[in-house]
């Protein structure tokens, strides 16, 4: 059976997942933490990532690439789900003494010779100008958007010719008009994909092209069972409840409104660092069991603040302190 991916993507101040390339000059455009969704159903998958485009001067032109191994359909969809999540799935917080640690608890022709080139699409979504295009030549992939304004380079290519290797012919491009009159610099815009796919998977290589040294990704997945990938970071694990579907519905109702009772939801962290030999795909993976998991982080005053705190009360127990010595030591003169 094909699995069913939808892509929801996220465009807000300073996230972006795909490939984005900043213009030239002062303005920066770079990748930065990611925060994706994957929903796991029997006949239908989605992955919704939240991403963010920031930029310190208005520029008409960068060039937001998502490659894409099947023909998606595109829509936009609720962003509030990223952040109910965030919400849900944030840890527990104790107050204590000093110091700090962290617990848990267990569509045209345009083909030429082998090569073809087919722009499906084009959309507007909020802000952003999108265009959606086949192609197994990364070359002409390159020229078209170059030619119609969006910001490309060399990187690009290299990384698009290795997608098209693997079999993604399917590339989704957007560009922001920071110049329009509702754009204020914080617009939220949701995007999603649909298409099928034979694996869970999340296009980490092409976010290289916009590293500047790190980034972490956070996934949300939510299935019927724990979910992992390769050196990910188990934060929140949890199967919803009837109880506990009845409170996010009060609380959180995009939320409610996207899972159901009984979805297992897992949450990973993984970091990746541009200084790395190669960055590949994100390949989901079941865990071997479905243990429940919720940090636990501890805040402590540190020990400056404790001190200043205590400081005014140091001479009173200094003086306290000699009295009771006095009175200790007259007793026992008194006793001998």
């Amino acid at each position: 059976m094909k699995l069913i991916f939808a892509i929801t993507t996220l465009v807000v101040i300073a996230w972006a997942d795909g490939g984005m390339v900043p213009p030239t000059g002062d303005y920066e455009i770079y990748s930065l933490d990611q925060v994706a969704i994957i929903k796991l159903r029997p006949d239908t998958q989605e992955l919704s990532i939240l991403a963010k485009a920031y930029w310190n001067n208005e520029y008409y032109g960068f060039a937001w690439i998502i490659p894409l191994p099947n023909l998606p359909s595109v829509n936009s969809v609720e962003v509030d789900i990223f952040l109910d999540l965030a919400d849900m799935t944030s840890p527990y917080r104790y107050q204590g003494g000093c110091g700090s640690f962290g617990n848990f608890r267990s569509l045209g022709d345009g083909s030429y010779g082998e090569d073809y080139f087919d722009v499906i699409s084009y959309d507007t979504i909020g802000f952003l100008q999108t265009v959606l295009i086949q192609t197994n030549s990364p070359d002409s992939l390159i020229s078209w958007l170059s030619q119609n304004g969006y910001q490309t380079n060399q990187t690009i290519t290299n990384i698009t010719q290795d997608y098209i290797d693997n079999g993604w012919n399917y590339f989704f491009a957007a560009r922001a008009d920071t110049n329009i009159d509702s754009y204020s610099g914080y617009d939220n815009v949701g995007i999603k994909f649909r298409f099928a796919t034979d694996k869970y998977v999340y296009p980490m290589a092409m976010t290289s092209v916009s590293m500047r040294d790190t980034i972490s990704v956070y996934l949300y997945v939510v299935g019927e069972h724990k979910m992992f990938f390769d050196n990910a970071e188990l934060e929140y694990a949890n199967r919803i409840s009837d109880d506990e579907y009845e409170a996010i519905s009060a609380d959180l109702p995009t939320l409610a409104d996207y899972i159901k009772i009984n979805d297992y939801i897992t949450k990973l962290h993984g970091k990746f660092s541009i200084h790395s030999e190669s960055i590949d795909d994100i390949y989901l993976y079941q865990s071997p069991d479905d243990t429940e998991y919720r940090k636990i982080e501890y805040e402590y005053a540190d020990y400056h603040t404790m001190a200043m705190i205590n400081t005014p009360l140091l001479p009173l127990l200094f003086f306290c302190g000699l009295i009771i010595n006095r009175y200790l030591k007259r007793r026992f003169k008194k006793k001998n």
